[in-house]
């Protein structure tokens, strides 16, 4: 190591957050030479509403920055991928998140770390251990990132063990997996495996480490406690997923992208693999050598030789604000191209011609008067039937459409439109829900969640889609597949009525059920 400390660019991205100012405050406060650091900042911000952000400047002539408006943000990675561009050459480079705090002389202790690991390309990373705002630190301890499970959309997610800091190991522990949070070493790195723009977040840090570890760069566990981390939900914390409403398509894409990148699905999808050999796997070591070293099977769904699919959390926040993002997107650029309705050409008058005229009559023979209609779009087809019930809800979870709906049907009696997530709540209780042309949009864990939510209400039949001669395809949300509810894994029992929809070469059928006989769920 040379006499003088080399230097080192910290990296961060801040959207919205009024905790930045005071993490480059105190980064270089605490720093044992800070003359030798330079940050830089990819500013995500709102002019005026954010004003409570910029109160502050510590060392502006050694921060650069690159300021853009929040709307133009397109998620975490792009925009750490911005802050890459800010580098000028500094030996070491630092990844951290907005809201850190540090241990005193943090740089000393990281080249004294990095030093130790006898390794030239060594990277230190783990998850920081946590703090609360303005400056109250946990007690120090050092932690290991460990493999948890995987999601519902393949990706692999990751949890953690801290021991005191008293109990720390006296070297530092080579481990397979990098925090995105706190990534420390040569700046080689930002050359070699430059930030993939196109991964919006989850996935990101699994991504990241096949990537190092492909190009030859070998991740290490810190063995002292350097920097700290808000993990809290404070009320001003933002998010760009509740700013943006086409986050979800974003989200959608890098999923696409991330399976093939891992081995797990090839796409062809060109505009989710775009760039992928710039921000692809190396090769000075394999992708089946890493799965080998870290344990874990992308495509058999395995850590250490067991199977770990893990649950989806259905109905929080974050799943429901994903799930309106994205078909509000689909919506809004009409992505299923169809001149007649954004709802898709399956929702015109020429593909529900036989349902318009079967239906009716089927409503009457089964005494349905109050009909819920889950997943209404635009009403195009349904518009024509609804007058002959008493009361008719249309329920979609894209807002605009529901505002356009009742707008435009102010003056129908008995009709009352709902913005809700068919998957997150469950429906009041009626003669009938018909959920046509929705549940063969949706990933099979989200389906089977509004199946569930569809019986829990009460409400007497329901009337869904199903193609008595399709396959399931484990599809992620935004996609289709021709649905087969009778097979695994809805394992519906045979519909009582089935009512064909009379389209040429398609099995593509309305089934009727009793919801008090279909299988819990």
């Amino acid at each position: 190591m040379p006499t003088a400390e080399p230097r080192i660019f910290v990296s961060i991205a801040s959207y919205r957050d009024t905790e930045c100012q005071w993490t480059i405050k105190d980064l270089f406060e605490k720093a044992l030479n800070p003359e030798r650091i330079s940050v830089g900042i990819c500013w995500q911000f709102v002019p005026g509403d954010d004003d409570d952000c910029f109160e502050i400047e510590t060392r502006p002539e050694q921060c650069r920055v690159l300021e853009f408006h929040a709307k133009d943000s397109r998620g975490v990675c792009w925009a750490r991928h911005q802050t890459q561009k800010l580098w000028q050459g500094e030996e070491f480079t630092l990844q951290i998140d907005s809201h850190m705090r540090f241990a005193p002389e943090w740089d000393r202790q990281l080249f004294e770390m990095y030093a130790e690991c006898g390794n030239p390309r060594a990277i230190l990373t783990s998850y920081p251990v946590p703090y609360e705002p303005p400056d109250q630190l946990s007690p120090a301890s050092v932690v290991t990132i460990t493999p948890k499970h995987f999601d519902a959309y393949g990706i692999l997610l990751f949890g953690s063990t801290s021991v005191p800091i008293a109990n720390a190991k006296p070297f530092m522990e080579p481990t397979a997996f990098c925090a995105a949070g706190f990534l420390f070493g040569p700046s080689a790195i930002i050359e070699e495996v430059p930030y993939d723009p196109h991964i919006y977040f989850q996935g990101e840090e699994i991504t990241l480490a096949a990537r190092l570890w492909t190009h030859g760069w070998d991740m290490f566990s810190p063995n002292r406690c350097v920097i700290y981390h808000d993990y809290s939900n404070r009320p001003d914390r933002m998010r760009h997923w509740k700013d943006d409403q086409d986050w979800g398509k974003l989200n959608q894409k890098a999923m696409i992208r991330i399976r093939h990148l891992l081995g797990i699905e090839e796409s062809s999808d060109v505009g989710a693999l775009v760039e992928i050999d710039v921000y692809g796997l190396g090769t000075v070591r394999t992708l089946a050598a890493y799965q080998a070293y870290s344990g874990i099977n992308f495509q058999a769904q395995c850590i250490y030789g067991q199977l770990a699919k893990g649950p989806m959390q259905l109905d929080g926040d974050e799943e429901v604000s994903r799930r309106r993002a994205l078909f509000t997107g689909i919506w809004q650029h009409n992505d299923w191209a169809c001149d007649e309705t954004r709802s898709g050409a399956g929702a015109t008058l020429r593909e529900t011609e036989t349902l318009r005229r079967v239906l009716p009559p089927v409503f009457r023979s089964l005494n349905i008067a109050t009909l819920t209609d889950a997943g209404c779009g635009e009403f195009n087809w349904m518009s024509r039937l609804s007058s002959g019930l008493t009361t008719y809800l249309g329920v979609d979870i894209v807002p605009g459409l529901i505002e356009m709906l009742r707008t435009t049907y102010a003056g129908r009696p008995g009709h009352q439109f709902l913005d809700q997530d068919l998957i997150a709540k469950t429906l009041p209780a009626c003669d009938a829900i018909l959920c046509r042309d929705c549940l063969t949009h949706l990933a099979p864990v989200e389906a089977l969640g509004a199946i569930k939510r569809f019986k829990e209400s009460g409400s007497e039949y329901l009337i869904a889609t199903t193609h008595p001669a399709g396959r399931n395809a484990d599809i992620n949300s935004g996609g289709w597949h021709p649905m087969n509810l009778c097979a695994a894994p809805f394992n519906l029992p045979p519909p009582m009525r089935l009512l064909s929809e009379g389209l040429a070469g398609s099995s593509k059928s309305l089934g009727i059920w009793r919801l008090s006989t279909l299988p819990g769920t």
